[in-house]
């Protein structure tokens, strides 16, 4: 599995989550949602993707983003 499947894979189980709990009313599951936006944003504007430095080291291969 590449890197870039991977980290596409975390993202979307986090903003799954978050969508569940903010719809079962739990406070701090929007703040799931604004922390993978954010991070995106960040990726996009510096092109520097944190999650590259750790799947790097996990898999050992070099990621899209970087």
């Amino acid at each position: 599995m590449t890197p870039m499947r991977i980290q596409r894979i975390m993202m979307s189980i986090i903003l799954i989550a978050g969508l569940l709990l903010d719809l079962n009313g739990v406070e701090w599951g929007k703040y799931l949602i604004w922390f993978v936006a954010l991070m995106s944003l960040f990726a996009g504007i510096t092109g520097f993707c944190p999650s590259d430095v750790i799947l790097k080291k996990i898999t050992g291969k070099e990621t899209m983003c970087g």
